[in-house]
């Protein structure tokens, strides 16, 4: 018997979705829990798995529609099945039938497989649109790769066969540097490989990273940071619910700013004198963006006041901490969330964090829908791009977000002396309908606390 499938609920700010792709075509058979369709929602792309066994007897909705929740996207049945344009009206509501009216769909024909090959020259290519955004992205030639699709068609899989297979390549040049200049790069947020060196042999000194720490600040957006000039850049999809969201936030919530400037020298010396012996046990090399994820999220524990959401004007403190460190992509921010940050030590912070942020950069974008909702807390960092101080704007329904800074040297005052010691700008803005100024600002100072004594938390 036919069923229809609509258009599923993939987060709790997801209002409607667009169809990307369709990875079944009318006739082909699928099965329970195989991708059936792409879809984009205001904060991923994620393939949708079948609910049943079956044949896919008609899509409803064709690539690039956008459909509300619930919408009829595809009429499921069993092999052999048939169904009428009334049967198909009825299922599927008359003006979406109507849309796409087509006779009775026959039950798929089984096909002996053919081996996968690469199209021959002068042989139109057969790929699917996710596909070639990944092509292009990679900079393969499509021609070059088997397809295994229906009827020898391209699809992502392929693609990433194709990358794997590729020989890697050679090993980068092991970057001379001195000791004081690799431990400025650390505390400035800075690439040695990115750094011209002038020292002898070419190896980089202090005087080379202050000079590309000056010179990162002056130099240009990067042009894919920004829209060609004369273009124009749609609000739809992720740029558009970012749009929507920050409309929404600016306009119906009173907010607060609250900024202190802490002495990241604890930390950034606990890190230099840790790291080797992290990257043993961790596997994996922590950053100083790492270091302030963990700390916030002790201090949330501490302090659940900042770890919460306001929703139909109730503010539910939250026992899990569900950190979301925000993501700068072309069509938009995006906020994967690290679920219960203050349970994990600095390594599964350091991975997940770097697995989250992979997947948010992938073509296609892989995060799931668990990944990027239930965020209780969200950390936007601006420090690689020299930027000192900002004010985020808040993420609905969460009651604050955490705007950190260039960690750089900076004149700060200890005991009765001035010294010349790395630190950070922290900009907390909260929701003052759910917190007030001093539970804030205590959130602040006991987040100073713990990057000025690390070992209590990194440890």
């Amino acid at each position: 018997m036919a069923i229809t499938f609509g258009m599923p609920s993939l987060g709790h700010t997801m209002e409607k979705g667009k169809i990307i792709e369709w990875l079944k075509q009318e006739g082909d058979a699928v099965a329970k829990g195989e991708p059936l369709v792409v879809i984009e929602t205001d904060k991923v792309i994620t393939e949708v798995e079948s609910p049943v066994d079956g044949v896919v007897l008609k899509i409803a909705v064709a690539a690039e529609e956008e459909r509300p929740i619930g919408s009829p996207l595809v009429l499921l049945g069993s092999a052999g099945e048939q169904l009428s344009e009334a049967d198909i009206q009825q299922l599927l509501g008359d003006d979406t039938a109507a849309a796409s009216a087509a006779p009775p769909v026959p039950a798929p024909v089984p096909t002996p497989a053919a081996p996968p090959r690469a199209a021959a020259a002068g042989e139109r290519v057969k790929i699917s649109p996710i596909a070639r955004k990944l092509c292009d992205e990679l900079g393969i030639d499509p021609a070059t790769v088997p397809g295994t699709g229906p009827g020898g068609r391209i699809t992502r899989e392929d693609v990433e066969k194709a990358v794997q297979a590729a020989p890697a390549p050679a090993a980068a040049e092991r970057v001379k540097i001195s000791p004081v200049a690799r431990k400025l790069c650390e505390e400035m947020g800075v690439d040695p490989a990115s750094v011209t060196g002038t020292g002898p042999g070419g190896r980089i000194t202090r005087d080379d990273v202050l000079k590309a720490a000056e010179a990162a600040k002056a130099a240009p957006v990067p042009a894919a940071a920004s829209a060609a000039a004369g273009s124009t850049v749609p609000l739809r999809g992720i740029r558009g619910r970012v749009a929507e969201r920050m409309f929404q936030s600016w306009n119906t919530i009173p907010r607060v700013t609250e900024v202190m400037l802490v002495d990241m020298n604890a930390t950034v010396s606990f890190r230099q004198a840790m790291l080797a012996q992290w990257e043993q046990q961790y596997g994996v090399r922590i950053s100083l963006n790492d270091l302030i994820t963990k700390a916030v999220a002790e201090a949330l524990r501490r302090h659940p006041r900042l770890n919460a959401t306001l929703v139909d004007q109730e503010v539910h403190l939250h026992e899990n901490v569900n950190v979301g460190v925000a993501v700068n992509l072309d069509e938009g921010l995006i906020v994967p969330v690290i679920a219960d940050a203050d349970r994990k030590d600095l390594g599964q912070i350091a991975r997940e964090s770097r697995e989250l942020a992979e997947k948010a950069r992938a073509v296609p974008m892989r995060l799931s829908p668990d990944e990027v909702n239930n965020g209780t807390f969200t950390i936007t960092n601006l420090g690689t791009t020299g930027i000192d101080l900002f004010t985020p704007i808040i993420n609905p329904p969460q009651v604050a977000i955490l705007g950190v800074g260039m960690v750089q040297r900076r004149p700060v005052v200890v005991g009765d002396a001035l010294a010349i010691r790395p630190s950070v700008y922290l900009c907390l803005v909260f929701d003052h309908r759910a917190v007030d100024g001093v539970p804030a600002a205590y959130f602040l100072q006991e987040l100073q606390r713990l990057l000025e004594k690390p070992q209590e938390f990194a440890l």
